[in-house]
């Protein structure tokens, strides 16, 4: 193939990058959507066994329980807390003191007969002749009496192999014990109170952050099952006996009796969950001492003071004095007393007031099957919307789980499958931006060679302006030439004619990019750059910007001419057309080479209006249509009106001279030219002749006008038979 041959010189274009990208990133998304829910789903479980999920998700139970917690709010009124206060050792002594004075209480409570009453203290040491006195009280009540015991208390503990219990019964009806912790040793009370009251064991390990959220109700000493102290209470309270207990680990406990009847929600290890509605201040309550008082004045029946009502009720006596009381966090108050923990157990068991914690499987399937769904969608939101979305998602999450728990006491565990969720879509989007990145990257690449920098720009800001398939479009287009191309080619040195040619190209390309075009091609010599294919700035401005680019150019050649002549090469001229017209803009090719590029009959136009400037010896000519857009802002005179190969309609063509400095009116020169072409198109070819010989005396080597003064006299000498409308057809292409 020869040199002077036509050679397309194509550039690597957007859409080898785009398409080929798009691909991978259609495989990969799609791929990711289907293994991504299972990785995640993985991550979270293995997660949340970890100890920092663990505290996550009891931070947002604990804040759930504070935001429903009202100070007005009241637990059962059959229970009634009895705190050894600092008032209390004030007047007995310092704790421990006397439990003579626990034997007066109780013999004092027997003329107000209380249902039961529990002491939340440990009595695993005998106090000689007071534990008489005490046992003389318990015997006088008349009530049953509940003490603590204790497997988690560090010191003093002992096996309990062999030892009688007492009056405290083993529970019998247990089904599924496996998973409850064995203890064979604990702190029990002294064997003398045994025998005159029942015991429970007072267990509550903290968890990690120091709240206790849950107690035992079922513990397995040695080869049997015992109550806590809060079952111990409810049982004696209710007047149970064991085997009116039926406990389903990890299901609940039964009270099957005539009395009452309950179903206490356990988990596998016997432990219940701990519904917080309470502190202190929402128990019915009363100072030891000033109850111990009163209760002493209306036993020996003198004058009483205030006197709660204690008849039926369930007593709990525990210590609340500064120094001797246990004090830990709720989720109620960072310093709570821990006899609290009891109070709330017994209050939910009392109004069956249980916090439900939803199911782990049930969550995790629903998370699953929500991961899939929202994937697929949200490969089809872009950022904003994507963003938008998983906030609205996240925050629904939320407020069910608010909702579920403030009206139905359901507990859902959601803050690390929230978190998994969040970070599936995250994990989707930064994949998404990653490979958008990197097709922008590719874009940048592809578009840099010929696009203006800020067109690439806005490009990238919207990359659907560049769509694969094809849209249609309103564009002006841009074709330039050289003259003698073929026979410069066959003529020059081939390095030298290489080196020429890419200046050329080089100070073309850069007049297309300064004015917001892009350049679609080379085809040997020639350019074809487009304005308002990628990114428009409307179609006056799209049109106004070509035209200068197309003066540019002008400019530009001239610079390179005189460089030439000054290195002794040849010097070229060029010729410019252009119009604007409706075209598809797209991506057009095999799959394996494509190509961004516009399509459409204003291709054609402008092709062939830059045909005309060889003939008609002019550098830029330009069609009516971007004529009229760009306005009356540019000097241009009419070249003719011409019937293009393949078209039945004339087109209008003028001449680019310059662009009109701001309130410059036209010159007359041109005026003239103008004056006569138009009585030359009405047929006045006397007058036509007159105004064009006028144009000559000023412009003597100018074509236009000397061609249509021939034509003038021609007409005048021998008029066409034809009817005249002054179109010239056009036989190039």
């Amino acid at each position: 193939m020869g040199r002077g041959d036509r050679l397309v010189l194509r550039r690597n274009d957007f859409m080898v990058c785009a398409v080929r990208g798009r691909l991978f990133i259609g495989n990969w998304w799609r791929s990711y959507s289907l293994y991504a829910p299972i990785v995640w789903l993985a991550v979270c479980l293995a997660a949340a066994q970890t100890a920092p999920a663990k505290r996550f998700e009891f931070s947002l139970l604990d804040y759930l329980t504070r935001l429903r917690y009202s100070s007005g709010q009241h637990a059962d009124s059959r229970l009634f807390f009895v705190g050894i206060d600092d008032t209390t050792q004030t007047k007995f002594g310092r704790w421990p003191f006397a439990r003579v004075f626990h034997g007066e209480l109780l013999g004092f409570l027997s003329a107000i007969q209380p249902a039961a009453v529990t002491w939340d203290i440990l009595f695993s040491e005998e106090d000689g002749i007071n534990d008489e006195a005490f046992i003389q009280g318990i015997g006088m009540l008349g009530a049953p009496v509940i003490l603590a015991a204790s497997t988690t208390a560090s010191q003093s503990e002992h096996s309990v192999r062999g030892v009688n219990f007492g009056l405290t019964q083993p529970l019998t009806r247990v089904e599924g014990g496996n998973a409850v912790p064995d203890h064979e040793s604990a702190l029990i009370p002294v064997e003398a109170l045994r025998k005159v009251c029942f015991f429970g064991f007072a267990d509550s390990v903290p968890a990690l952050d120091g709240v206790r959220r849950k107690v035992p109700l079922v513990l397995k000493i040695g080869d049997h099952f015992y109550p806590s102290l809060p079952l111990q209470s409810l049982m004696q309270f209710w007047k149970l006996q064991p085997q009116q207990l039926r406990i389903v680990l990890g299901d609940a406990i039964y009270l099957e009796s005539p009395q009452v009847t309950r179903r206490i929600p356990i988990n596998r290890e016997g432990e219940f969950w701990i519904n917080y509605r309470y502190e202190e201040d929402g128990f019915l309550n009363g100072s030891y001492a000033n109850l111990h008082d009163e209760l002493g004045r209306k036993y020996r029946n003198e004058p009483v003071g205030s006197l709660p009502d204690l008849n039926g009720k369930l007593l709990v006596v525990t210590l609340t004095s500064t120094g001797s009381s246990e004090i830990g966090p709720s989720p109620l108050n960072e310093r709570s007393l821990v006899p609290l923990v009891f109070m709330n157990v017994l209050d939910n068991i009392l109004r069956q007031d249980y916090l439900r914690i939803g199911n782990a499987w049930i969550i995790w399937i629903g998370w699953l099957l929500a991961a899939y769904a929202t994937v697929r969608i949200f490969e089809h939101l872009d950022f904003p919307r994507a963003a938008a979305v998983l906030s609205a998602v996240v925050v629904a999450t939320l407020a069910a789980m608010y909702f579920l728990f403030i009206k139905g006491n359901l507990w859902l565990p959601l803050g690390v499958p929230v978190l998994g969720f969040v970070a599936l879509q995250l994990g989707s989007g930064g994949r998404r931006l990653l490979q958008e990145q990197q097709a922008k990257r590719k874009i940048r690449n592809a578009f840099s060679s010929y696009l203006a920098p800020a067109v690439l720009e806005q490009v990238m800001k919207n990359p659907d302006e560049v769509k694969r398939g094809g849209v249609r479009k309103p564009v002006t287009i841009l074709f330039s030439d050289i003259r003698g191309f073929t026979t410069w080619s066959e003529s020059a040195e081939e390095k030298v004619f290489i080196a020429q040619l890419n200046e050329y190209f080089t100070e073309m390309v850069a007049c297309v990019n300064r004015h917001g075009g892009t350049l679609h091609k080379f085809i040997g010599d020639a350019i074809m750059a487009v304005w308002g294919d990628a990114i428009s700035t409307g179609l006056e401005n799209d049109a106004r910007l070509a035209l200068r680019a197309a003066l540019d150019m002008r400019v530009a050649l001239a610079q390179l001419n005189q460089k030439w002549q000054a290195e002794n090469l040849s010097t070229h001229k060029i010729g410019i057309g252009l119009e604007h017209g409706e075209v598809l803009v797209g991506n057009v090719g095999a799959p394996q080479r494509m190509e961004f590029t516009v399509l459409g009959d204003a291709v054609n136009v402008a092709s062939r209006i830059e045909g005309l400037t060889k003939y008609w010896h002019v550098d830029i000519a330009v069609g009516e249509k971007a004529r009229a857009l760009a306005g009356d802002q540019f000097l241009c005179r009419t070249l003719g009106h011409f019937r293009l190969v393949g078209k039945q309609a004339a087109t209008a063509v003028c001449g680019l001279i310059r662009e009109l400095q701001p309130g410059e009116s036209i010159p007359d020169i041109v005026r003239v030219y103008e004056d006569a072409f138009s009585a030359y198109v009405a047929g006045d070819f006397k007058r036509a002749l007159v105004g064009f010989e006028q144009y000559l005396e000023m412009e003597p080597a100018d074509h236009c006008a000397s061609h249509y003064s021939e034509i003038c006299r021609e007409q005048l000498s021998r008029p066409s038979p034809e009817p005249w409308d002054a179109v010239h057809v056009s036989r190039a292409k």
